[in-house]
């Protein structure tokens, strides 16, 4: 397994970017790579772009679903390829490897360019794709195809070394998160900001603290982005003792982590969790599954609490209310070291452009 370094120094080619304009992940991708002078294009299929990327090509106008199962994105590839022979990039990169991944080597193929090809693999498209059979065995085409994988953690990593994938082409780290400045009010008690999806469990977390928050006067909030209105009525009106955000912009999203003495994810798989880490970094007390991705990051009791079981997170997020500031001002240590956003993506810019 490479980690994220490199001794050779960067230069400043063109970049195509694949990727959804609308997330967060995407942007800090391609801002980094925008205010490092490189010439940067995007593709996407969303229909809004929260990047600084001054020249953004659309595929059309319905939205990636986040759940997977966009089957309509191939009838875009050869537009995707004339994009590429209009470009001509020195390097594209993809963003999740069974999708726009696939996309990725196919148009390049069709289009005839020379550029090196990179497919980002965030998770849940390694390890708990929708229709395994066929996502894998796309999975498998992909990521052979590639010059460079990023996989945002260990986990993602050993899936795609175990499809055969050169370890020489894998590179393991998370790109990072910003560290803000310590927020002294602590009035939020619980936060949740996972988006609203099967792999979230948002229902099981309502279930499992809804009386904790009513007996003891806590406060809880749910940041539920890709929600529909339907579904967000119906958690609004099951647990009135909840603050319910959605369509929130991602600093303002952020504020509220800071503001919160524990952040609670219940997820079944997952890679680094982008959301776990600005969590740690805000000071935060992490109450999450415990899963490989997590416990990368988390010894259970020292620096967060880890539950395996339904009965097991009532008990561990008592812990988490009453664990005291040094195991947060540890966190916030661990990610200034380890996954400060600055860090993490010069690192990625180095592989990118020099490997």
């Amino acid at each position: 397994m490479s980690d994220l370094s490199s001794d050779k120094g960067p230069s400043k080619p063109s970049i195509v970017f694949f990727a959804n304009a609308s997330s967060i992940h995407t942007k800090k991708w391609v801002d980094y790579f925008v205010n490092a002078g490189y010439t940067v294009a995007l593709v996407s299929f969303s229909k809004t772009n929260i990047t600084n990327a001054a020249k953004v090509y659309s595929l059309g106008g319905r939205s990636m679903k986040i759940a997977g199962v966009n089957v309509f994105y191939l009838f875009s590839i050869f537009k995707l390829s004339k994009i590429l022979k209009k470009e001509r990039p020195d390097f594209f990169n993809a963003h999740f490897s069974y999708s726009l991944g696939f996309m990725a080597v196919v148009a390049k193929a069709i289009s005839g360019i020379s550029a090196k090809v990179s497919v980002v693999c965030h998770g849940t498209d390694v390890l708990c794709p929708p229709l395994p059979i066929l996502t894998q065995r796309i999975n498998k085409f992909t990521l052979h195809r590639c010059d460079n994988i990023f996989a945002v953690s260990d986990q993602i990593h050993d899936k795609i070394i175990e499809m055969g994938v050169p370890q020489s082409k894998v590179h393991t780290g998370q790109y990072g998160v910003e560290v803000l400045s310590p927020v002294k009010l602590k009035d939020i008690d619980i936060i949740s900001n996972r988006s609203y999806v099967e792999n979230s469990r948002i229902e099981f977390l309502l279930e499992k603290i809804s009386n904790t928050v009513k007996d003891a006067s806590l406060k809880a909030v749910f940041v539920l982005s890709n929600i529909k209105d339907v579904d967000y009525n119906r958690l609004t009106g099951n647990w009135p003792d909840v603050t319910f955000y959605k369509d929130i912009r991602h600093n303002e999203m952020l504020q509220l982590v800071a503001r919160s003495k524990v952040y609670v994810s219940a997820t079944k798989s997952d890679g680094a969790s982008l959301s776990l880490l600005e969590a740690m970094g805000a000071g935060c007390i992490p109450v999450v599954s415990n899963i490989a991705a997590n416990r990368s990051w988390l010894v259970d009791g020292l620096n967060g609490y880890l539950f395996s079981g339904d009965h097991d997170f009532a008990h561990k997020l008592n812990s988490g209310l009453e664990a005291g500031p040094m195991m947060a001002t540890h966190n916030v240590h661990l990610i200034k070291h380890h996954a400060l956003y600055s860090r993490q993506m010069s690192k990625i810019e180095k592989l990118l452009v020099n490997d």
